[in-house]
Protein backbone atom coordinates (compact mmCIF):
# COMPACT_ATOMS: atom_id res chain seq x y z
CA UNK A 1 0.00 0.00 0.00
CA UNK A 2 2.89 2.54 0.89
CA UNK A 3 4.36 1.61 -2.29
CA UNK A 4 1.75 1.88 -4.30
CA UNK A 5 1.49 5.88 -2.41
CA UNK A 6 4.93 6.46 -3.28
CA UNK A 7 4.16 5.67 -7.07
CA UNK A 8 1.01 7.85 -7.32
CA UNK A 9 3.34 10.45 -5.62
CA UNK A 10 6.23 10.61 -7.83
CA UNK A 11 3.72 9.92 -10.74
CA UNK A 12 1.92 13.22 -9.66
CA UNK A 13 5.60 15.55 -9.44
CA UNK A 14 6.76 14.23 -12.57
CA UNK A 15 3.51 15.44 -14.03
CA UNK A 16 3.55 18.64 -12.27
CA UNK A 17 7.12 19.13 -13.49
CA UNK A 18 6.17 18.69 -17.04
CA UNK A 19 3.28 21.58 -17.42
CA UNK A 20 6.19 23.67 -15.96
CA UNK A 21 7.97 22.63 -18.58
CA UNK A 22 5.37 22.87 -21.06
CA UNK A 23 4.26 26.82 -19.63
CA UNK A 24 7.83 28.02 -19.72
CA UNK A 25 8.55 26.94 -23.46
CA UNK A 26 5.50 29.29 -23.78
CA UNK A 27 6.66 32.02 -22.13
CA UNK A 28 9.89 31.96 -23.88
CA UNK A 29 7.93 31.82 -26.85
CA UNK A 30 5.75 34.67 -26.29
CA UNK A 31 8.97 36.55 -25.65
CA UNK A 32 11.13 35.79 -28.59
CA UNK A 33 7.72 36.29 -30.30
CA UNK A 34 7.24 40.39 -28.44
CA UNK A 35 11.00 41.04 -29.01
CA UNK A 36 11.01 40.29 -32.81
CA UNK A 37 7.82 43.03 -33.15
CA UNK A 38 9.61 45.04 -31.16
CA UNK A 39 12.86 45.39 -33.36
CA UNK A 40 10.65 45.36 -36.58
CA UNK A 41 9.07 48.32 -35.80
CA UNK A 42 12.01 50.57 -34.31
CA UNK A 43 13.29 49.57 -37.92
CA UNK A 44 10.12 51.28 -39.60
CA UNK A 45 10.43 53.91 -36.79
CA UNK A 46 13.35 56.20 -39.07
CA UNK A 47 11.40 54.84 -42.66
CA UNK A 48 8.98 56.55 -41.36
CA UNK A 49 10.45 59.66 -40.66
CA UNK A 50 12.18 59.73 -43.66
CA UNK A 51 9.21 59.79 -45.59
CA UNK A 52 6.88 62.18 -43.29
CA UNK A 53 10.17 64.51 -43.78
CA UNK A 54 10.51 64.56 -47.73
CA UNK A 55 6.73 65.05 -48.30
CA UNK A 56 7.66 68.15 -46.07
CA UNK A 57 10.46 69.19 -48.28
CA UNK A 58 8.83 67.73 -51.55
CA UNK A 59 5.21 68.00 -51.11
CA UNK A 60 4.77 67.85 -55.01
CA UNK A 61 6.32 64.41 -55.22
CA UNK A 62 5.58 61.12 -56.39
CA UNK A 63 5.68 59.44 -53.22
CA UNK A 64 2.78 62.22 -51.61
CA UNK A 65 -0.10 60.33 -51.87
CA UNK A 66 -2.19 63.92 -51.57
CA UNK A 67 0.02 66.27 -53.01
CA UNK A 68 -1.13 69.42 -52.89
CA UNK A 69 -3.73 70.92 -55.80
CA UNK A 70 -1.88 74.57 -57.91
CA UNK A 71 -4.19 77.50 -57.16
CA UNK A 72 -2.33 79.75 -58.77
CA UNK A 73 -4.97 80.75 -61.29
CA UNK A 74 -7.92 80.56 -58.79
CA UNK A 75 -5.58 82.63 -55.92
CA UNK A 76 -4.73 85.07 -58.28
CA UNK A 77 -7.45 88.35 -58.90
CA UNK A 78 -8.21 89.13 -61.95
CA UNK A 79 -6.89 92.65 -63.43
CA UNK A 80 -8.96 95.40 -63.05
CA UNK A 81 -9.04 98.13 -65.84
CA UNK A 82 -9.89 101.65 -65.27
CA UNK A 83 -10.17 104.29 -68.72
CA UNK A 84 -8.97 107.56 -69.05
CA UNK A 85 -11.12 110.05 -69.86
CA UNK A 86 -9.42 110.32 -73.56
CA UNK A 87 -7.26 107.70 -75.00
CA UNK A 88 -5.15 107.92 -77.65
CA UNK A 89 -5.43 105.17 -80.40
CA UNK A 90 -2.86 103.30 -81.82
CA UNK A 91 -3.94 101.44 -84.39
CA UNK A 92 -6.58 103.85 -85.87
CA UNK A 93 -5.48 106.10 -89.24
CA UNK A 94 -4.68 109.56 -88.61
CA UNK A 95 -7.39 111.70 -88.93
CA UNK A 96 -7.58 114.35 -91.56
CA UNK A 97 -8.57 118.06 -90.41
CA UNK A 98 -11.42 119.24 -92.91
CA UNK A 99 -12.75 122.52 -92.33
CA UNK A 100 -16.47 122.80 -91.22
CA UNK A 101 -16.80 126.46 -90.23
CA UNK A 102 -16.04 128.90 -92.69
CA UNK A 103 -15.87 132.83 -91.88
CA UNK A 104 -17.21 135.73 -94.31
CA UNK A 105 -14.93 138.45 -93.81
CA UNK A 106 -16.56 142.09 -94.33
CA UNK A 107 -15.75 145.44 -95.01
CA UNK A 108 -15.35 147.46 -91.72
CA UNK A 109 -15.08 151.57 -91.34
CA UNK A 110 -11.37 151.29 -90.70
CA UNK A 111 -7.96 152.23 -92.37
CA UNK A 112 -5.98 149.58 -90.88
CA UNK A 113 -5.21 146.26 -92.01
CA UNK A 114 -5.71 142.90 -90.21
CA UNK A 115 -5.02 139.91 -90.64
CA UNK A 116 -7.76 138.57 -88.41
CA UNK A 117 -11.36 137.47 -90.64
CA UNK A 118 -14.05 139.73 -89.51
CA UNK A 119 -18.06 138.04 -89.33
CA UNK A 120 -20.72 139.91 -90.83
CA UNK A 121 -22.47 142.27 -88.70
CA UNK A 122 -25.96 143.74 -89.84
CA UNK A 123 -26.75 147.84 -89.03
CA UNK A 124 -23.34 148.45 -90.07
CA UNK A 125 -22.00 150.66 -92.87
CA UNK A 126 -19.70 149.34 -95.42
CA UNK A 127 -15.88 150.63 -96.15
CA UNK A 128 -13.60 149.09 -97.59
CA UNK A 129 -12.79 146.12 -97.46
CA UNK A 130 -9.33 144.95 -95.83
CA UNK A 131 -7.02 141.69 -96.74
CA UNK A 132 -7.33 138.75 -94.47
CA UNK A 133 -5.02 135.89 -94.30
CA UNK A 134 -6.43 132.38 -95.20
CA UNK A 135 -5.26 129.93 -92.86
CA UNK A 136 -2.86 126.85 -94.23
CA UNK A 137 -4.84 124.18 -92.59
CA UNK A 138 -8.35 125.01 -90.86
CA UNK A 139 -9.76 123.21 -88.28
CA UNK A 140 -13.16 122.98 -87.83
CA UNK A 141 -14.37 123.79 -84.36
CA UNK A 142 -17.36 124.48 -82.02
CA UNK A 143 -19.38 127.46 -81.26
CA UNK A 144 -17.29 128.19 -78.24
CA UNK A 145 -14.21 127.86 -80.55
CA UNK A 146 -12.93 124.15 -79.12
CA UNK A 147 -11.02 122.13 -82.35
CA UNK A 148 -13.93 119.24 -82.86
CA UNK A 149 -11.80 115.96 -83.75
CA UNK A 150 -12.41 114.41 -87.30
CA UNK A 151 -14.18 111.09 -86.32
CA UNK A 152 -12.36 107.81 -87.34
CA UNK A 153 -13.29 105.84 -90.24
CA UNK A 154 -14.40 102.81 -88.54
CA UNK A 155 -17.16 103.28 -85.58
CA UNK A 156 -14.47 101.70 -83.23
CA UNK A 157 -10.35 103.00 -82.16
CA UNK A 158 -8.19 100.20 -80.70
CA UNK A 159 -5.34 100.47 -78.08
CA UNK A 160 -3.22 97.57 -78.18
CA UNK A 161 -1.25 96.61 -74.13
CA UNK A 162 1.73 94.42 -74.11
CA UNK A 163 1.84 92.39 -70.36
CA UNK A 164 2.26 89.27 -68.45
CA UNK A 165 -0.76 87.69 -68.67
CA UNK A 166 -1.98 87.81 -64.49
CA UNK A 167 -4.23 84.71 -64.81
CA UNK A 168 -2.07 82.17 -66.38
CA UNK A 169 1.89 83.08 -65.61
CA UNK A 170 4.26 82.46 -68.18
CA UNK A 171 3.28 79.27 -69.61
CA UNK A 172 0.94 80.94 -71.73
CA UNK A 173 0.36 83.33 -74.60
CA UNK A 174 -2.56 84.71 -76.31
CA UNK A 175 -4.70 87.47 -77.14
CA UNK A 176 -7.65 89.24 -75.51
CA UNK A 177 -9.24 92.46 -74.75
CA UNK A 178 -12.61 94.31 -73.91
CA UNK A 179 -15.25 96.58 -75.91
CA UNK A 180 -16.67 99.71 -74.71
CA UNK A 181 -19.40 101.96 -76.32
CA UNK A 182 -19.78 105.63 -76.69
CA UNK A 183 -20.79 106.14 -73.39
CA UNK A 184 -17.47 103.81 -71.98
CA UNK A 185 -19.65 100.70 -70.88
CA UNK A 186 -19.14 97.30 -71.64
CA UNK A 187 -20.51 96.05 -75.18
CA UNK A 188 -21.29 92.04 -75.04
CA UNK A 189 -22.12 90.22 -78.34
CA UNK A 190 -19.39 92.12 -80.24
CA UNK A 191 -17.73 89.40 -82.98
CA UNK A 192 -14.07 89.93 -82.64
CA UNK A 193 -12.09 87.90 -85.60
CA UNK A 194 -8.42 86.74 -85.01
CA UNK A 195 -6.31 85.30 -87.44
CA UNK A 196 -2.44 85.25 -88.38
CA UNK A 197 0.15 82.33 -87.79
CA UNK A 198 -1.00 79.01 -85.88
CA UNK A 199 -2.93 78.36 -84.29
CA UNK A 200 -5.68 80.81 -85.81
CA UNK A 201 -4.14 80.45 -89.32
CA UNK A 202 -5.40 82.45 -92.07
CA UNK A 203 -8.97 82.06 -92.38
CA UNK A 204 -8.85 82.58 -88.20
CA UNK A 205 -11.47 82.41 -85.77
CA UNK A 206 -14.31 84.64 -84.79
CA UNK A 207 -15.89 84.37 -81.04
CA UNK A 208 -18.13 87.28 -79.47
CA UNK A 209 -17.40 89.77 -76.60
CA UNK A 210 -18.51 88.64 -73.43
CA UNK A 211 -17.32 85.29 -73.45
CA UNK A 212 -14.14 85.44 -71.07
CA UNK A 213 -15.95 87.25 -68.26
CA UNK A 214 -12.62 86.80 -65.83
CA UNK A 215 -11.60 89.93 -68.07
CA UNK A 216 -14.63 91.80 -68.11
CA UNK A 217 -18.11 91.99 -69.21
CA UNK A 218 -17.28 92.46 -72.26
CA UNK A 219 -13.90 90.55 -72.58
CA UNK A 220 -13.00 88.15 -74.99
CA UNK A 221 -9.88 85.77 -75.42
CA UNK A 222 -7.43 83.76 -78.05
CA UNK A 223 -5.44 81.64 -76.72
CA UNK A 224 -2.33 81.06 -78.75
CA UNK A 225 0.05 78.22 -77.09
CA UNK A 226 1.03 77.11 -73.69
CA UNK A 227 4.25 79.02 -73.20
CA UNK A 228 5.52 82.65 -75.13
CA UNK A 229 4.50 82.48 -78.48
CA UNK A 230 6.58 83.94 -81.39
CA UNK A 231 4.62 85.17 -84.45
CA UNK A 232 2.01 87.67 -86.37
CA UNK A 233 -1.33 87.74 -85.74
CA UNK A 234 -4.18 90.55 -86.84
CA UNK A 235 -7.76 91.17 -84.79
CA UNK A 236 -10.67 93.19 -86.14
CA UNK A 237 -13.91 94.36 -84.91
CA UNK A 238 -16.65 92.82 -87.45
CA UNK A 239 -20.60 92.95 -87.44
CA UNK A 240 -22.92 90.02 -88.40
CA UNK A 241 -22.69 90.58 -91.86
CA UNK A 242 -18.61 90.11 -91.52
CA UNK A 243 -18.03 94.35 -92.55
CA UNK A 244 -14.84 95.79 -90.32
CA UNK A 245 -15.87 97.74 -87.58
CA UNK A 246 -12.56 98.97 -86.59
CA UNK A 247 -9.42 98.89 -87.73
CA UNK A 248 -6.60 96.06 -88.47
CA UNK A 249 -5.00 95.57 -85.11
CA UNK A 250 -1.42 93.80 -86.26
CA UNK A 251 -0.39 92.05 -82.58
CA UNK A 252 3.86 91.10 -82.73
CA UNK A 253 4.87 88.41 -80.42
CA UNK A 254 8.29 87.31 -79.90
CA UNK A 255 8.80 85.12 -76.76
CA UNK A 256 9.19 87.34 -74.12
CA UNK A 257 7.43 85.56 -71.48
CA UNK A 258 6.69 89.20 -69.61
CA UNK A 259 4.76 90.18 -72.76
CA UNK A 260 2.65 86.93 -73.25
CA UNK A 261 -0.34 88.74 -73.36
CA UNK A 262 -1.56 91.00 -75.67
CA UNK A 263 -4.36 93.46 -74.32
CA UNK A 264 -6.57 95.11 -77.20
CA UNK A 265 -9.30 97.67 -75.73
CA UNK A 266 -11.87 98.34 -78.55
CA UNK A 267 -13.70 102.00 -77.85
CA UNK A 268 -16.60 103.02 -79.88
CA UNK A 269 -16.04 106.84 -81.02
CA UNK A 270 -19.21 107.25 -83.17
Amino acid sequence: MAKSRIRLFNQFRAGRKDASAEATTIAKDRTQLFNQLTLLFLALVPIVLICYLLVFLYPTGPFNPFRPIALEAAMTPPPTWTLAPTRTPTATRRPTNTPANTFTPTPIPTATETAVPVPTTSGGRKGTPLPTATPAKPKPTEPGGTPVPTPSEFNYTAEVIYERAQLYGTNWAGIAGLVFGLDLKHQPNIDVHAWGDAPLGPQGQTLPSGTAVQYGPSGWEFTLDDKPAFGKWYVQLIDSDGSALSPVVEIKMEGDPLANLAYVIFTQNH
